[in-house]
């Protein structure tokens, strides 16, 4: 894991400010490359070939051709793309898969990344084609922002790199009013935007080329998920399953530094710990959980899942108190608007893993592989309701039921639910609860797009549809491994997701629906995959979610004068969404607004940090 940095001008000032920005992501060594008006900057989380030949930038030449890479991540498959490549003539002087990667390239071109089994951000300067050539992973596991305006191209591994290089363009004048609706709508900032106006994300599975002559970008996604083609041959689909977990896990596993693994209580986390057992011995396997206050307390299925695999656990409590000390350092960490609190045990949890290893493996990916969360469940529901003559659907829609945001069974929800099914399914999230929560239009734009996309992947299955939306656009990439890379970072820990193998990935479009989730159940196949691999206790029981109880404190007037606060200076850019906050999110007591809480006071502290200064 490493920063990474550049540009296309000369500022011998600024490459070094900018990888200093970056520090935390490669706190093991730095290095600068200049050549005629480019700069490369990096800073390194030494990892694969400690030596200083892994040094980067990574200079290669193969006959007449000359490459220089400053990457972020890891291929994990880079052994066996080097023995095809040696075959080829090319030539070595490394341990790294940098190197490899840099060959890969001058081999296949563009297409180089379809080779890839891996996590990736990089930017290959092409001297002899003056080209600046950019990626990132299928699925989002390493981020890369941008700036281009007129004939300047900046790029960073986080966004703090980028403002170092322009420290206004962190004013209120330059966020993106669409960009912060989003971010109150899905609790997250979804590629290309960010929060500012002048400054992209590239997204995922995405390349992009900036011409270095004539100073223009070109975008095209290289990836694209496969159609859904169940099989149903329920005996294959197992045998195939655990073949490709078992191999994820162990190219995860690759590395010249020790490797630990986050082990909550859940059903993720320990079939890959499970799985690691088969490569590992587990007696000296260093684990990490975290623990939480009152009902959210998984301690008893953290015990029995360590004490079953008898790993070296270290178990810490996450309280208010703690939640409090990092208020701030969580504004700094995340330096855009993200709303996902679990991102504040999280770093709490890769800084007590930071003491033993410096790789963790996780569980993230999971539940969008196999159909995890309740929404999916809600999904094979409104499939029912949709059978239903239009006459039926209609009168349910006008059921008179008193609001009820909590219950998601409540009459009310029924009620929603007739009414949602005489949409088309893209338009899902855009219909939903719409007369209790405000959706912008940038907001159903997205949403409408991203399903409708999904809807043509999915078979017509609206679960499947859901799921896909997940794994592609709303919880993984910008969502949930933004929050994961930022807390790990930090920390200058390295995470991998073997569920996020783009093996996995596809194998999951071969899963029948209904093998996925039915009316009440989730994980239906995957728990029968990983059967003798986890306890029996975990095997059976039902889902949840890494979360402190942040929605019990929350409500503190502590937090809620924040709150207040922040509301006046969302009307300086939005003032519909800040009278939606006010008068409803403020005011009202239920599940639903609890998150726009959360979202309203990590914004609250971001702009206090970032923008006001």
């Amino acid at each position: 894991m490493c920063g990474i940095n550049g540009f296309n001008f000369l500022n011998d000032r600024l490459i070094e400010q900018m990888n200093d920005a970056v520090k935390h992501r490669g706190p093991d060594d730095s290095g600068i490359f200049t050549d005629n008006k480019v700069m490369l900057g990096h800073r390194r989380l030494s990892i694969s070939d400690l030596s200083s030949v892994g040094h980067q930038p990574f200079v290669y030449h193969h006959k007449n051709k000359k490459v220089v890479i400053v990457s972020d991540g890891k291929i994990y498959n880079f052994q066996e793309i080097k023995t095809d490549l040696e075959a080829k003539g090319y030539k070595f002087s490394s341990k790294s898969d940098t190197e490899v990667l840099l060959a890969s390239y001058l081999e296949w071109d563009f297409e180089c990344v379809n080779h890839f089994n891996g996590m990736w951000a990089f930017v290959i300067y092409d001297v002899n084609n003056k080209i600046f050539f950019c990626s990132r992973d299928r699925i989002g596991g390493k981020p890369l922002y941008y700036y281009h305006q007129k004939e300047k191209f900046i790029f960073s591994s986080e966004l703090k790199g980028i403002l170092a290089s322009n420290s206004d363009i962190a004013r209120e004048e330059n966020i993106d009013p669409d960009a912060l609706r989003l971010y109150f709508s899905l609790g997250f900032i979804p590629a290309p935007y960010t929060i500012y106006k002048n400054i992209c994300k590239l997204e995922a599975g995405q390349n992009l080329v900036f011409d270095l002559n004539n100073k223009s970008i070109r975008k095209w996604y290289y990836y694209e998920i496969p159609e859904y083609q169940p099989l149903y041959d329920k005996k294959q689909l197992i045998e195939e399953g655990r073949a490709l977990l078992q191999d994820a896990v162990r190219l995860r596993l690759v590395s010249d530094v020790p490797v630990g693994a986050f082990l909550s209580g859940g059903l993720d986390s320990s079939t890959i710990v499970g799985e690691m057992s088969t490569f590992v011995e587990l007696k000296n396997l260093h684990t990490f959980s975290v623990e939480f206050e009152g009902k959210y307390n998984e301690t008893p299925y953290m015990n029995l899942v360590k004490n079953y695999f008898g790993t070296i656990h270290h178990h810490a409590i996450f309280t208010e108190k703690d939640f409090e000390r990092l208020i701030d350092l969580y504004a700094c960490t995340y330096d855009e608007p993200h709303g996902d609190f679990a991102g504040f045990p999280t770093y709490d949890v890769s800084n007590m893993a930071k003491q033993y290893v410096t790789v963790v493996l996780s569980g993230d990916g999971g539940d969008e592989l196999f159909g995890g969360y309740f929404t999916y469940i809600i999904g094979k529901r409104m499939e029912l309701i949709q059978k239903l003559p239009k006459w039926l659907r209609l009168a349910g829609a006008r059921i008179p039921a008193k609001k009820n945001l909590n219950n998601p069974t409540s009459l009310y929800m029924l009620k929603e639910a007739f009414r949602i099914s005489l949409s088309p399914d893209e338009q899902f999230y855009a219909m939903s609860l719409e007369e209790d929560v405000l959706k912008p239009e940038i907001y159903k734009k997205w949403t409408i797009e991203k399903l409708k996309y999904c809807c043509k992947k999915s078979g017509g299955s609206l679960a499947e549809t859901l799921r896909l939306c997940d794994l592609l656009y709303n919880t993984v990439s910008d969502n949930f491994l933004t929050k994961s890379d930022r807390a790990t970072m930090a920390n200058a820990v390295e995470i991998r997701c073997p569920f996020l193998d783009y093996r996995l990935i596809e194998f999951a479009q071969k899963i029948p629906a209904e093998w996925k989730v039915d009316l009440f159940k989730t994980k239906k196949l995957m728990r029968e995959i990983i059967k003798g691999i986890v306890p029996e206790e975990i095997v059976a029981r039902g889902k949840k979610g890494f979360e402190p109880p942040l929605k019990q404190w929350i409500n503190n007037k502590k937090y809620t004068l924040r709150m207040e606060e922040a509301i006046e200076n969302v009307a300086k850019i939005d003032n519909d969404m800040a009278v939606f906050l006010k008068e409803k999110v403020l005011k009202e007591q239920n599940k639903l607004y609890t998150q726009y809480r959360i979202k309203l006071f990590l914004f609250s502290i971001w702009w206090g940090k970032w923008i006001k200064r």
